[in-house]
């Protein structure tokens, strides 16, 4: 029975709904805070209301490992709820650009929370068989707030387009008492019990005891080999999947999309074409949502690589015409007879993103890491991502400014370039591979670990690879 399952995950990922919005809200925005007397605010504070949020995002993730063991992975997530929530008051009411700041930061802050728990909930809580096609849930409702923002921000008042970030995180927390907390952060606590009605529900069966039995045994695993943060940093295997993950999300940020997402609006009114940018936006969104759930059917049949490798290789054709256009267009060519290429680019583009770059990145970085320095690994990922999100925003209006948003995009392009090598010599294939398969992959150049393989007994599925993160208790 899947309902129980798939209510939890869906209900979780609310909050990657609030983070897409978060992401998009300056795209429909800013160009009426530029115009908007009432709040007046410069195109220099403008930028830095759009790259505050990184920063927020950067500080929180480092007190996430001891909620999350603490308090538990569902009161973490209410935690973070809790937070962008108070960042949508804020936006809503906003009465000066300081109070944007604040709003911002406040909504990087709790996007940090919601980054490393998120993937962590919905790994303990789903079967084996379906944690890939639940992990994409995340991007899909990601990009249902993206669409929320295109598809209202155009018509509304900035503070209407606030309440959304009022609304969503009020719809989680009205929904969340309804979905039990993970069944492995239970057994951690020895709380045998509370995790067999935890699996239960989620099963829709009260047959679980084999289950059950599996979680025992790694969760025993992971409190006998408690990782540490020199081992991820110091062991030949744990180092090379930290810097591969570091790759993929470099390229992720580094391909351009928070300039896409947060900038569209303003890009797209600068191509001269019969479709208006608000309408322009709308349709981009639109089809990246499809584009998110199509993906979801065959990326556990594809593979990972293949769909990286792909994604990054589209998406710079992609960028290639969108600098090309715009290089033209500063050039003082008549681009009216190509007015459809900006468009049509943007498009293919955020698809192409979607099938690998933003579909999949936080699946490997879920099954790449062993489990005893997971914690760790992803913690230095989303700070790393966010500090490159906040960079990108802030310098992105001045290069675009100064010398051209043509410019721009050849760098975004160039970097995609380079890193899709390291990508194509360095990224493992982990998809249809257990987790202890993964670490062999990683480590047999290296001497092995007693504290990084994983149990060798029965019960490790050869299927499974359960997000933990591992405690002393």
């Amino acid at each position: 029975m899947l309902a129980p399952q798939f209510f939890a995950a869906v209900t979780s990922t609310i909050l990657e709904a609030i983070c897409g919005f978060h992401v998009s809200w300056p795209s429909s925005t800013l160009p009426k805070l530029l115009e908007d007397t009432s709040v007046p605010v410069t195109e220099d504070q403008a930028s830095l209301i759009v790259s505050i949020l990184g920063i927020g995002a950067i500080v929180s993730p480092i007190g996430v490992a001891s909620t999350v063991d603490r308090w538990g992975r569902k009161t973490t997530m209410i935690l973070g709820a809790i937070i962008v929530l108070i960042a949508g008051i804020i936006t809503t009411f906003a009465q000066s650009y300081w109070w944007y700041y604040v709003a911002r930061f406040t909504g990087g802050t709790g996007m940090g929370f919601i980054y490393v728990v998120v993937p962590m909930y919905l790994g303990e809580i789903a079967q084996d068989a379906k944690r890939g096609g639940l992990s994409i849930l995340m991007v899909i409702l990601s990009n249902s707030g993206t669409v929320l923002v295109y598809s209202v921000g155009p018509w509304v008042s900035v503070s209407v387009l606030g309440a959304f970030g009022i609304l969503m995180p009020i719809v989680f927390l009205l929904l969340v008492p309804w979905i039990p907390e993970t069944p492995y952060f239970y057994v951690m606590k020895g709380k045998l019990d509370l995790a067999r009605k935890s699996l239960e529900f989620l099963r829709g069966t009260r047959d679980v005891d084999e289950e059950l039995r599996k979680i025992e045994k790694n969760v025993e695993f992971d409190l006998q080999n408690v990782g540490t943060l020199k081992e991820l940093l110091t062991d030949r295997g744990n180092r090379k999947a930290l810097l591969v993950t570091l790759g993929i999300f470099t390229a992720q940020q580094l391909s351009g999309i928070s300039v896409i997402m947060s900038y569209g609006t303003t890009i797209l009114n600068e191509v001269d074409s019969d479709i208006s940018s608000s309408t322009a936006i709308i349709i981009t969104g639109f089809v990246q949502l499809v584009a998110s759930i199509l993906i979801a059917t065959f990326a556990d049949k594809i593979g990972r690589r293949p769909l990286l490798l792909g994604s990054m290789f589209s998406s710079m054709v992609f960028l290639t015409a969108l600098a090309v256009y715009f290089h033209l267009k500063t050039d003082g060519t008549d681009v009216t007879g190509i007015s459809w290429l900006p468009v049509t680019a943007v498009i293919g583009y955020l698809c192409a993103y979607t099938a690998g770059l933003g579909g999949l990145t936080k699946s490997v970085m879920s099954e790449i890491f062993s489990c005893n320095i997971k914690a760790y690994g992803t913690i230095i990922v989303v700070i790393w991502t966010a500090l490159l999100f906040a960079i990108i925003l802030q310098v992105y209006p001045t290069v675009a400014n100064e010398y051209g948003i043509h410019i721009a995009f050849y760098g975004f392009m160039i970097c995609l370039a380079v890193l899709s090598i390291t990508t194509f010599f360095y990224l493992p294939e982990t998809n249809r591979k257990s987790l202890g398969e993964i670490q062999e992959m990683l480590h047999k150049r290296s001497k092995p670990k007693k504290t990084t393989q994983p149990l060798p007994t029965p019960e490790w599925s050869p299927n499974s690879s359960v997000y933990c993160i591992a405690v002393k208790n």
